[in-house]
C-alpha cells in the first residue's frame, strides 16, 4: 500500500509536538511537586523553613524526574486517560499521601507514602481507563 510522504511529515509531526507537551507538562508538574514537598519536608524534619535556594534544587530536580518519566508512563500505562488528568491526580495523590506523612510526624512515613501516593493515582487511573468489554449477551435458549 502506498503512504503519501506527506501524511508521514504529518504523522511525525504531531508525535513530536505530543511528547513534548508530555515532557512539558511533566516539568510543570514535578516543579508543583517538588516545591510543595521541600515545604512538608521541613516541616516532618523539623527544620527550619526552606530557603529559596532549597526551592530551586527541589523544583528543578523534580522537574527533570518528571519531564523523563511522564512521557514514558502516559504511552505505556496511561495511553487513555485525558493528559490533564495523567499530570494533576498522581500529583494530588503523592502530594496528599505525603502530607498523611507530616500529619503522622514520621519522615520515613513521608518518604515510603509519597511515591505510593504517586503509584495509586495511576493505578486508579489505569483501572478507570481500561478497555471495557462487552457483557456477553445471552440468547433465549441460554443457560445463565
Amino acid at each position: 500500500m502506498f503512504t503519501s510522504n506527506r501524511y508521514l511529515t504529518q504523522y511525525f509531526a504531531t508525535r513530536r509536538r505530543l511528547k513534548l507537551g508530555l515532557v512539558i507538562a511533566g516539568a510543570t508538574s514535578g516543579a508543583i511537586a517538588g516545591a510543595s514537598l521541600t515545604v512538608l519536608g521541613k516541616v516532618v524534619a523539623g527544620a527550619p523553613p526552606a530557603t529559596l535556594a532549597n526551592h530551586v534544587w527541589n523544583m528543578a530536580t523534580f522537574g527533570l524526574i518528571a519531564a523523563a518519566s511522564s512521557p514514558i508512563i502516559t504511552w505505556s500505562a496511561l495511553r487513555r486517560v485525558p493528559l490533564w488528568r495523567t499530570m494533576l491526580e498522581p500529583l494530588v495523590g503523592g502530594i496528599a499521601a505525603a502530607s498523611v506523612g507530616v500529619l503522622i510526624g514520621s519522615g520515613v512515613a513521608f518518604l515510603l507514602l509519597t511515591p505510593l501516593g504517586i503509584g495509586a493515582a495511576v493505578l486508579r487511573l489505569r483501572y478507570s481507563y481500561r478497555v471495557k468489554r462487552p457483557a456477553m449477551l445471552l440468547h433465549d435458549g441460554d443457560a445463565a
